[in-house]
């Protein structure tokens, strides 16, 4: 099987299981009865961002997939601006790109979300496979409408040798 397709295929797994994922948390959802305002305290986010990757070192581009699970925490004081989670990406390209990471988001200001997520990059050049230490930045400006959060979202990432940007949009299901 060419590796461009078996990318394809892979990549279509993993957005058929993140969608099969949200759509039972959205049925599940359906019995609570109380309206959806704000990013409430104690809630979980599963999310996925689709979005534009430019790799900078390689002069190339491709579509970026991001998938994330986030915790936001509660309580009294500076802790209700946080929230904690793991995330996978994956960006189609001539050179494959996979990383996986821990993330720390901030909610400093309305529906606005700033985080860093620390991860391992795995990535293809020359068809050889090696792995680094990643920085992701992001941050995502959200609207609610039908149970759902969406909204444009930026990104930046890095590794010893290496960066990209990633400019997308959000869709999120809180629960």
């Amino acid at each position: 099987m060419n590796m461009g397709l078996l990318t394809v295929v892979n990549v279509a797994i993993l957005v058929t299981i993140g969608w099969s994922s949200i759509n039972t948390l959205a049925f599940a959802k359906e019995k609570h009865t109380e309206e959806h305002s704000g990013h409430e305290l104690n809630e979980m986010e599963v999310g996925l961002s689709i979005g534009y990757a430019y790799l900078q070192e390689e002069k190339e581009s491709g579509l970026n997939l991001h998938l994330h699970v986030m915790k936001r925490l509660s309580g009294e004081g500076f802790q209700r601006y946080l929230s904690i989670g793991w995330g996978v990406e994956t960006i189609i390209s001539k050179e494959k790109h996979f990383g996986t990471m821990v993330s720390l988001a901030v909610h400093p200001w309305r529906n606005l979300v700033l985080s860093i997520s620390p991860g391992i990059e795995w990535a293809e050049h020359d068809g050889k496979w090696g792995s680094k230490y990643a920085s992701h930045i992001e941050a995502v400006y959200t609207f609610e409408g039908l149970g759902f959060h969406y909204g444009p979202v930026v990104g930046y990432s890095r590794t010893s040798e290496e960066q990209h940007y990633t400019v997308g949009v959000h869709f999120g299901i809180p629960f």
